[in-house]
C-alpha cells in the first residue's frame, strides 16, 4: 500500500519540477507580491481613514470653541441686560427721565426753561410761548 505524501514530500515534488509539466505554476507567498500589495492598500486605507476622522474631529473641536466663546459672550450681555432691567426699574432713574425728558416737576415746584440763542423755537423776544410773556 502506498502512503499519503506528506507536505514536504509535496514541497519536493514541487520544486523539483515534476509538476511543472502539467503547465502550472506553482505559488509562493515568500515571492509573491501580493501580500505586499494586500498589506500596502490596508494601511493606506487605514490611514485615510484616520486621517478624515482627524480632520472631523478638529472641525468639530474649532465649532466647539467658538460656540463657548458665543455662549460666554451671550451670559456677559444677559448680565448687562440684567443690571440695565434693574436701573431702569429703579425709583431715581424713573425720576430722572420724568424731569429730564417729559419736563415734569413734583408739586410745589416750579419749572425754569433756559432761552438762549441755540433753541430754535424763541422768537426775537426770547419767549417760547406767547402766553408767558403776559
Amino acid at each position: 500500500m502506498k502512503k499519503a505524501p506528506n507536505r514536504r514530500d509535496r514541497e519536493e515534488y514541487y520544486e523539483a519540477g515534476e509538476y511543472a509539466g502539467s503547465g502550472r505554476k506553482t505559488f509562493r507567498w515568500s515571492r509573491s507580491k501580493l501580500p505586499v500589495i494586500v498589506i500596502a492598500a490596508l494601511l493606506l486605507y487605514a490611514a485615510v481613514t484616520f486621517g478624515s476622522q482627524f480632520s472631523r474631529l478638529y472641525t468639530m473641536q474649532q465649532d466647539v470653541q467658538q460656540i463657548q466663546a458665543e455662549v460666554a459672550e451671550l451670559r456677559q450681555r444677559n448680565a448687562d441686560l440684567r443690571e440695565q432691567v434693574k436701573l431702569l426699574q429703579s425709583d431715581a432713574y424713573v425720576e430722572s427721565i420724568a424731569r429730564e425728558r417729559l419736563g415734569l416737576v413734583k408739586p410745589g415746584e416750579s419749572r425754569i426753561v433756559p432761552i438762549g440763542p441755540e433753541s430754535g423755537n424763541a422768537g426775537e423776544t426770547g419767549v417760547l410761548d406767547q402766553s408767558i410773556r403776559d
